[in-house]
């Protein structure tokens, strides 16, 4: 997931069933799928706040619902909010060409006579990628700082489209960024002070920022990517793909934000979120269609997601029945199976695992490289109490232990299974993901 956000979808998942929602969000700090999790809930014209575990693992600060989370691809969901209330506005049209928005030093490229339009943008259907082939940052663990508008136009000025604009829904952080940054354009204004003056002040939400705007302080939740702290990602006025991904807040302003979307009022700011959550097309199969910047499951619940280099979010709301949830987690695995479930309890639970702790001494065990092929092998070290591995060409990974000799990663499904000879020597692992398994010989 790095550099992506967010939207994703949990496919395998399982019902849990006799315990409490709070109860549910605990067992995610509880077994250790997330150092912290900040959740607030909407219902019966009332507010309520669960938060466990920890802001920061080193320096044992409790989350609470005033922690501070980079929430991702939510700020997608601001991004065309501001498009909806400047189109109310008679500033600019949905169906209008972006390039009429442009700067001359920048073209978009079209596919059998059709154009990106916002309303493309703003529904991630433009054919643009997810993203630009010329994104080289730097600094890997702090991805956007510096992809400005230098390397946009370089970019787009050469970029082809796979598929005609309004065609096909594809997931594009640089289609959004695009938008973000034609609208900033537009109204001569950065970014960062156009969701000020348009979304924060109008709903009063004084905690919520571009990432990189404000000092940190132990408000801010440290990332956490497997169990290891990560760089917060920050954002300048030059970076350009802010509107994907650039915000942080919490859950008490995020429930501001979530409460507004419910609303029925005739004033501007309700008529701009209502026009957002109208559906445009299908985006995945007939379960999940997208309206502008959100996605809507089986045409009822509105939600997004969000991911960074260390953090999930979940926003989801029902209009009819007038339900939000905000789930803000500091790890990268997320807990949407929560906000679906808590909004409708047919919508299953993922199976959590419980890990279990295991000797160091009886780590050691199986420390050695493990050989898929030659070409393919996986390294298996001991850490303090922690087991490591790290495939050919691949980042390191931690293993967790659920049973004697098995093995899972919590990043992304993956088990390992270790197998021993008659004396009890290990001698090989067997690793599943997607289905299959690969069998890997102890070669040293």
């Amino acid at each position: 997931m790095k550099y992506l956000f967010a939207f994703s979808i949990c496919l395998t998942t399982y019902l849990v069933k006799g315990q409490d929602f709070e109860t549910l969000c605990k067992t995610r700090v509880d077994t250790e799928e997330t150092p912290g999790i900040s959740v607030g809930i909407y219902e019966n014209g009332k507010t309520s706040y669960y938060a466990f575990g920890q802001s920061n693992v080193a320096a044992h600060e409790a989350v609470s619902s005033k922690t501070f989370f980079e929430i991702g691809s939510i700020t997608k969901t601001f991004t065309t909010s501001v498009l909806s209330y400047l189109v109310n506005e008679k500033i600019l049209k949905l169906n209008d060409p972006a390039q009429n928005y442009l700067p001359s030093t920048i073209t978009l490229p079209d596919r059998n006579g059709k154009q990106i339009t916002l309303l493309h943008l703003a529904s991630a259907q433009s054919g643009l990628p997810r993203m630009p082939s010329n994104f080289a940052p730097a600094n890997p663990n702090n991805p956007y700082i510096d992809y400005t508008s230098k390397e946009l136009a370089a970019f787009l000025n050469k970029c082809e489209l796979s598929t005609d604009p309004g065609k096909q829904y594809e997931y594009s952080n640089l289609g959004m960024g695009l938008l973000g940054f034609i609208l900033a354009n537009q109204m001569k204004t950065t970014y960062s002070k156009l969701i000020q003056e348009i979304i924060l002040t109008p709903l009063g939400m004084e905690q919520t920022f571009i990432s990189g705007e404000r000092k940190f302080n132990n408000l801010f939740a440290t990332g956490y990517n497997d169990s290891k702290p990560v760089e917060s990602w920050t954002w300048t006025d030059q970076s350009v793909m802010v509107g994907a991904g650039g915000i942080v807040s919490n859950a008490e302003d995020m429930m501001k934000y979530a409460i507004a979307q419910l609303s029925d009022n005739p004033d501007k700011l309700s008529l701009a979120f209502q026009q957002a959550h109208a559906e445009v097309a299908d985006a995945i199969g007939a379960s999940i269609q997208i309206a502008m910047g959100w996605h809507i499951k089986d045409h009822q619940y509105i939600w997004h997601n969000g991911g960074t280099g260390g953090f999930r979010s979940f926003i989801g709301f029902d209009p009819k029945t007038k339900r939000a949830i905000v789930i803000l987690t500091n790890s990268t695995i997320g807990a949407d199976d929560l906000g679906f479930h808590w909004l409708n309890n047919s919508y299953p639970l993922k199976k959590i695992k419980t890990p279990i702790t295991i000797d160091a001494a009886k780590l050691k065990e199986y420390d050695g490289i493990y050989e898929i092929s030659p070409q393919f092998k996986i390294t298996v070290k001991t850490e303090g109490t922690s087991l490591l591995g790290q495939a050919t060409g691949q980042p390191q990974f931690t293993m967790h232990s659920d049973s004697t000799d098995r093995f899972y990663l919590k990043v992304v499904p993956v088990s390992i299974l270790f197998s021993r000879d008659k004396k009890g020597k290990i001698i090989n692992l067997k690793l599943r993901q997607n289905g299959a398994w690969m069998e890997g010989k102890k070669i040293n």
